[in-house]
């Protein structure tokens, strides 16, 4: 009779236990994600950091699309909706399962050394074990392929943000060539202004000394021409 007391406590314990975490409104960071932190309900709004796929955050409002939440630092900021899920992380389910795995296991232990234990009751709780064990090695799996994508995923965004500060670099050339650029056309226009004034300066000085040469000719075939008559 004792025992059976004792298991009816136990299993109300475990069901009280797992209502309680049933009722728990507390949202996630969805799983492979950086989600963005910021200021306001919108993406135009500053970033104050960014949180991991798996974060818990307390959701206080929704507004255009973004939840309003505080962290476990007490941090209150807004996050895009669309990446926050209700359903516990696979890491949070894997260490409750592993929580109750040992528990489970203390509790077979005590069974098994009163010497009043009933079998049916050890059996029971071996099936719980198993199953238990069982799903603990399928979210292990899950877990590590999840882990696999995660590297991955902060792999591609290194490369990304390579691609992007080269891509201010370049700006940042082009910019130099551009000015660079804009001094040549200023110094040949500046070098064609000055050839253009030699070259009609030495048009006028050829005309001018053609004149000169020319008029003395004349004055000089006008005293031949004298000469001759006298």
């Amino acid at each position: 009779m004792k025992n059976f007391l004792f298991s009816l406590i136990t299993l109300v314990l475990a069901v009280s236990a797992f209502a309680q975490t049933s009722l728990a409104q507390t949202g996630y960071v969805s799983d492979m994600l950086l989600l963005t932190f910021r200021q306001g309900p919108g993406n135009s709004y500053a970033v104050i950091k960014t949180i991991q796929s798996n974060t818990p955050v307390s959701i206080i409002e929704e507004k255009n699309g973004f939840y309003k939440v505080t962290l476990q630092s007490n941090e209150t900021g807004w996050v895009d909706k669309r990446f926050i899920v209700f359903k516990q992380p696979k890491s949070i389910v894997l260490e409750q399962l592993k929580q109750e795995n040992s528990s489970l296991q203390n509790k077979i232990s005590q069974l098994k050394s009163s010497p009043q234990a009933l079998e049916e009751t050890i059996k029971q709780l071996e099936a719980s074990l198993k199953t238990a064990l069982d799903e603990k090695t399928k979210i292990s799996h899950s877990f590590a392929e999840n882990q696999k994508k995660y590297n991955t995923l902060i792999k591609q965004s290194g490369n990304i943000q390579k691609l992007i500060n080269e891509n201010k670099s370049l700006q940042k050339k082009n910019v130099t060539l551009t000015r660079d650029l804009e001094t040549l056309k200023k110094n040949h226009k500046d070098r064609f202004k000055t050839s253009m004034i030699k070259w009609f300066l030495a048009g006028v000085g050829v005309l001018l000394l053609g004149w000169i040469i020319g008029k003395n000719i004349s004055s000089q075939k006008r005293r031949s021409g004298s000469s001759l008559l006298g």
